[in-house]
């Protein structure tokens, strides 16, 4: 079976891909290893940002940040009495995108309705290539 041009570039593509792939992650671990040795001569502040200008010319910058979970039925209860701005507790209200993509496909009366209300845009588009097992 003979290959077209296109097929053919397609597999050329598909071994540099998982070329790049490859490289990137180790390029990703190199990167860490680096961020690591990095944080061991000059360690991150626990919340906030430290610049160094080095004799090279670089700026080296580390930001600490802290993360904060809470069982927010337990925050509810202990600050319900507490004045409002000093609740820590906020509710987001977001569109919820597997309801949209429903109306969107089956229900084009209502979609119409609220297509006003809504912008769709393409996200990035996900590339997979996995060796064939023989």
């Amino acid at each position: 079976m003979e290959l077209s041009n296109e097929q053919a570039e397609l597999g050329y593509l598909a071994e540099r891909w998982l070329e790049a792939k490859v490289a990137e992650t180790k390029a990703n671990i190199w990167r860490l290893d680096v961020e690591s040795r990095i944080l061991k001569i000059s360690p991150a502040r626990e919340e906030g940002s430290t610049t160094i200008v080095l004799s090279t010319g670089h700026k080296l910058k580390t930001t600490g940040k802290l993360s904060y979970k809470a069982d927010l039925d337990a925050l509810l209860a202990i600050t319900a009495a507490w004045p409002t701005e000093y609740r820590p507790i906020k509710t987001e209200i977001k569109a919820d995108e597997t309801v949209l993509k429903h109306i969107r496909a089956t229900r084009p009366d209502l979609w119409r309705e609220i297509a006003p209300a809504i912008t769709t845009k393409p996200a990035k588009t996900a590339i997979t290539v996995e060796q064939e097992t023989e």
